[in-house]
């Protein structure tokens, strides 16, 4: 027969083992998202295939195509009000907007929220480029296919998508995307 001073000993030191075990466990866990560095869009589904249709009317009652470019790199971005991290980015974007003029045409596509509530969205935060409304969501399930936001795709002269990011963009991943495929174009 085992003491009980003995027996604690032996649960206390399986216990130890297994908390020494998870921590471990939950340590190479948390490291592999960090393992996969910071997605650069050079990967997804849609990377290398021919842009999907887009053809949307902006809070004024344009419509919208990938046609509009005339050459321009096209950035099309999926976004809710809702969505803080796209709240987040858009003033960035429209920065960049005002910078490239000439070079990017930057098409934000509402996830189907109304005109009245996108319009004052936008107006508080003074975005000039186009916004789009999708009321049904079908472009954006034709081009995402499942749900998330923010997305953006970057669109060539050629109407291939060549960069795809699910998730926010910080203001400096942008101006390196940017720079890339400005550069290569």
């Amino acid at each position: 027969m085992i003491p009980a001073v003995l027996r604690r000993r032996r649960w206390s030191l399986a216990w130890l083992i297994g908390i020494i075990g998870l921590a471990i466990a939950l340590g190479v866990l948390a490291t592999i998202p960090l393992l996969r560095g910071t997605p650069d869009g050079r990967g997804g589904p849609l990377v290398g295939q021919p842009a999907p249709a887009l053809s949307l009317q902006d809070l004024h009652g344009r419509s919208w195509s990938l046609d509009d470019a005339d050459g321009r790199l096209v950035w099309v971005n999926f976004w809710a009000t809702s969505c803080e991290p796209c709240r987040t980015e858009m003033p960035a974007m429209q920065r960049l907007a005002e910078t490239y003029p000439d070079e990017l045409l930057i098409l934000g596509v509402n996830w189907g929220e109304g005109a009245d509530a996108v319009g004052d969205f936008a107006a508080r935060y003074a975005i000039g480029y186009p916004i789009v409304l999708d009321p049904g969501l079908g472009t954006f399930y034709d081009w995402a296919g499942t749900d998330g936001l923010p997305r953006h795709y970057f669109i060539g002269d050629e109407g291939t998508v060549l960069r795809e990011v699910i998730g926010p963009l910080d203001p400096a991943r942008m101006v390196t995307i940017l720079e890339e495929l400005l550069a290569a174009g």
